[in-house]
């Protein structure tokens, strides 16, 4: 049974969602400002203050205030049509993101600077970009006049935009929810499964093959002893097109 999730008293969460064992959720310039489209038409729908993202190519870092407790229905709206859209634009069938978004509450000020560097810094950890120069990291919004992203708390706390970039620079040895994006000894275990079954070193079954190939790589799995459920999770494939296999 899943782990009935928290409301975080102080409305303050940071959300970590991403691709299907890891694969990739972002292509181009185009799919990256059409999610940052959704988030500020989802975060102004459902009263939501944005106070820090980061979009990576394979997963995105969200930090928010939720009075409302409309967290559920405002991570679901934002990654169901950003999926359906991604998948119609790459001719893709199957799952975009893992089932289940990650998590955490955040109660104090210093976890809440905490997280807003960790964020902050995704792309210069991964040797991508500095984090002050990332463009597709919600720093670019504070540098504009005018943005839908909520600052006040963040130059309230540090004091100026100065202090704030200052900050950012400083060291960050902290993981916060990062480590609860490993995989599992069992998740592990299936993927390596089908990698094997499949011969490849990419679970993610490409959009570019015929039908009847998915069909055959589909029974071989199944065969196998594998779930529906499981085969879809780490294939991208649907259910359905499994089930018809």
């Amino acid at each position: 049974m899943r782990k009935r999730r928290q409301y975080s008293a102080t409305g303050l969460y940071h959300v970590v969602i991403r691709g299907v064992n890891k694969q990739n959720i972002f292509f181009d310039d185009e799919d990256r400002n059409f999610f940052i489209s959704l988030l500020k038409r989802y975060s102004l729908k459902f009263n939501i203050k944005i106070h820090a993202y980061c979009l990576m190519d394979n997963h995105v870092h969200l930090q928010f205030e939720d009075e409302n407790r409309n967290i559920s229905i405002f991570m679901q709206a934002l990654c169901s049509l950003y999926a359906r859209t991604f998948n119609r634009k790459y001719d893709r069938i199957g799952h975009l993101f893992q089932e289940r978004y990650a998590s955490e509450i955040i109660l104090d000020k210093s976890y809440f600077l905490t997280v807003f560097r960790y964020i902050i810094q995704n792309p210069q950890r991964a040797g991508i970009a500095l984090a002050s120069e990332y463009c597709w990291s919600s720093i670019s919004q504070y540098k504009k006049s005018q943005s839908f992203v909520e600052k006040g708390l963040l130059l309230e706390y540090l004091g100026s935009p100065e202090k704030l970039l200052e900050y950012i620079e400083s060291d960050c040895k902290s993981e916060c929810l990062e480590i609860e994006l490993r995989p599992s000894e069992r998740e592990k275990s299936y993927i390596d499964k089908v990698k094997e079954i499949l011969e490849t070193d990419n679970p993610i079954v490409p959009p570019d093959i015929s039908m009847n190939l998915i069909k055959c790589k589909m029974r071989k799995l199944r065969e196998a002893g594998l779930s529906i459920r499981t085969i879809s999770r780490i294939t991208g494939i649907s259910k359905y097109v499994i089930q018809c296999s």
